[in-house]
C-alpha cells in the first residue's frame, strides 16, 4: 500500500506538470496575440501624441480593468472653503465752493474775448482724478448774456467756460442747490442746468422737472452711493413762497431746489427719511448727503447745524459733507441711539474764490478763507456681499493770488506733505504751511479719531517747523 500511494503521487505530479504546461502554452498564445494586436495598430505619426503611453485613452479596452466600474468622472462639486476677501472699491472726494468773484472772471478773459479758467487747476487736477468719482459745489449760475455781464457777488454770473476747466480737471459731478441758485432767477437756473447737461457734467441739488429724482444713486466701481443735496431757505416771502440769496422762487421752481427751513425741520427730517428709502429701494449701498449751512466765515458749526446732523444719523445717513461758512470746520464721528456710525465733516471751506484775508479785513477768520480741502471717503464690497467704510481722508488746500504780466492769477495748491513744495511756480510759499496747520487744527483729531478706528496711520497734526527743502527761496 506504500508503494501503491507514492505511486499514486507519481501520477498526480505528472496530471500537474502537464496542466502547467497547457497553462504556460495558452499564457504565451495570449501574450502572442496581444503582440500581434499591439503591431497592428497606427503607427506613430510626427508631431502628434504619442500612443506608446500605458495610460488606458478614454474607450480603449483595458482586460484587466473591472466591466462594471464606471469611466465617467464625478459630477460631485468640489468646494475649496476660502476667507472673504475685497472684491470692489470705490473712492468719493468732495472740495469746497467754486466761488467766481469778479477777479477771478477778469484773470480768465483772453485777448479774443472768451475765458480760461483751466490754470486754477494745474496742480490740483492730479488729486481731482486720483479718486473715482470727484464733486465740487458750483456757488454761481451760468446766466449768460442774457442776464447781463459776467459778475459776481452778491448775483453770480459767471462764464460757461468754468465748466469745461472743471471738467478737464475730473470734476465728475457739480452739486447745484446753494443761496447762489437762484441768483440770475428762472432764465439763470434753468440755462445753468442746460449748459451742465449739454457738457456733460451731472448735477445734483436742482432738476428741470419733477419727473426727475431729486437723489442720484451712482455707481462707482460696482458699488452704489446714494447722493442727495440740500440748502438752507434764506426765508418765505408774504404769499408763502421760499427765497434763496433773498430772491423769490417762483411757484413753478420751488419743488425744482432740494431745500430746508430752519423753521420746518421735521418737514426736511420727513423728506429725507423718504429719500433714503428711495435710494435704498434703488440699490444704494451708503448714502451721502450734502447740506449747504451755518454761518460764513465761524470755525465751528452753531447748534443747528450739530442738531441737524445728529437728527440725519438717527435716520441712518452715512456721510454728511457741510459747505457755505467759506471756512473750514471740524470734521466729527457721530453715532445714533442704535449704534449707527454718520462722519461728518461740517464744512470743507472754498475751493477757490477771491475771499482774501487782504480783502475781508473786516471779517472774522478772513485769512482761513484761503483755506480748502479735497474730503475723501473710501468704500469696499466684500466677497461675501458685505459693504463698509474703509478709510476717511482729507488733502488740504490753499489758494494762491499773484500777479503775472500785470494781469492776476489764481491758482488751488495742494498741500501734500509727500511732494516738495518748492516746485510750484507761485509766490508765496512761506503761506503754505501755515495754512496747513490751520487746517489740521480745525478737523485733525477728528479725522485721527476716525482712522484710527479704521485701523489707519494717523496724519500729522502740525508741521511745527517747515522742512528746509521747503522753505521759501530766498528772493
Amino acid at each position: 500500500m506504500a508503494k501503491g500511494k507514492y505511486v499514486k503521487r507519481r501520477d498526480h505530479g505528472g496530471k500537474a506538470t502537464a496542466r502547467m504546461v497547457l497553462i504556460l502554452a495558452v499564457l504565451l498564445l495570449f501574450m502572442g496575440s496581444m503582440l500581434v494586436f499591439k503591431a497592428c495598430q497606427r503607427p506613430d505619426v510626427p508631431g502628434e501624441e504619442s500612443n506608446a503611453s500605458t495610460e488606458k485613452k478614454p474607450g480603449f479596452w483595458n482586460p484587466f480593468k473591472d466591466p462594471h466600474e464606471t469611466t465617467e468622472p464625478s459630477t460631485e462639486p468640489t468646494t475649496v472653503p476660502t476667507e472673504p476677501f475685497v472684491s470692489a472699491t470705490a473712492s468719493v472726494g468732495v472740495t469746497g465752493d467754486i466761488l467766481v468773484h469778479g477777479p477771478l472772471i477778469e484773470a480768465a478773459k483772453q485777448n479774443d474775448g472768451t475765458y480760461d479758467f483751466n490754470n486754477i487747476y494745474t496742480y490740483i487736477q492730479d488729486y481731482y482724478n486720483d479718486v473715482d468719482f470727484m464733486i465740487a459745489n458750483l456757488e454761481v449760475t451760468l446766466g449768460g448774456e442774457a442776464a447781463g455781464e459776467y459778475r459776481g457777488y452778491p448775483t453770480f454770473n459767471c462764464p460757461d467756460s468754468m465748466i469745461d476747466a472743471l471738467k478737464n480737471a475730473g470734476v465728475d459731478m457739480m452739486l447745484t442747490a446753494n443761496n447762489h441758485t437762484y441768483d440770475t432767477g428762472h432764465n439763470g437756473f434753468v440755462r445753468t442746468q442746460e449748459v451742465l447737461d449739454k457738457k456733460g457734467m451731472p448735477h445734483l441739488g436742482t432738476r428741470l422737472s419733477e419727473d426727475t429724482d431729486s437723489y442720484i444713486v451712482q455707481d462707482i466701481n460696482g458699488i452704489k452711493v446714494g447722493l442727495v443735496c440740500y440748502t438752507y431757505e434764506s426765508g418765505r416771502t408774504e404769499d408763502g413762497r421760499k427765497a434763496l440769496n433773498g430772491i423769490p422762487i417762483t411757484a413753478a421752481d420751488t419743488n425744482l431746489v432740494s431745500t430746508f427751513s430752519y423753521d420746518n425741520l421735521t418737514g426736511f427730517y420727513n423728506e429725507v427719511e423718504q429719500t433714503l428709502a428711495a435710494m435704498e429701494e434703488d440699490g444704494a449701498d451708503f448714502s451721502m448727503v450734502f447740506m449747504h449751512w451755518g454761518e460764513e466765515y465761524q470755525l465751528s458749526p452753531n447748534s443747528r447745524q450739530t442738531g441737524i446732523a445728529q437728527s440725519l444719523c438717527e435716520l441712518g445717513v452715512d456721510i454728511i459733507v457741510g459747505g457755505h461758512p467759506h471756512v473750514i470746520q471740524p470734521f466729527s464721528t457721530l453715532t445714533s441711539t442704535t449704534g449707527h456710525q454718520t462722519y461728518c465733516i461740517y464744512s470743507v471751506g472754498n475751493a477757490v474764490s477771491n475771499q482774501r484775508r487782504e480783502t475781508l479785513e473786516t471779517s472774522p477768520n478772513q485769512e482761513h478763507t484761503e483755506d480748502g480741502m479735497i474730503f475723501s471717503v473710501e468704500f469696499e464690497k466684500w466677497s461675501d456681499g458685505r459693504v463698509n467704510i474703509s478709510d476717511i481722508n482729507i488733502l488740504p488746500t490753499w489758494v494762491e493770488r499773484q500777479t503775472k504780466n500785470s494781469k492776476r492769477v489764481y491758482t488751488i495748491v495742494p498741500l501734500d506733505l509727500e511732494v516738495d513744495w518748492n516746485t510750484y511756480d507761485i509766490a508765496s510759499h512761506d503761506k503754505l504751511y501755515p495754512s496747513y496747520d490751520q487746517t489740521m487744527a480745525l478737523v485733525g483729531a477728528g479725522l485721527n479719531d476716525a482712522k484710527a478706528a479704521f485701523g489707519k496711520e494717523p496724519v500729522p497734526l502740525y508741521s511745527q517747523d517747515p522742512p528746509a527743502e521747503t522753505t521759501a527761496p530766498a528772493a
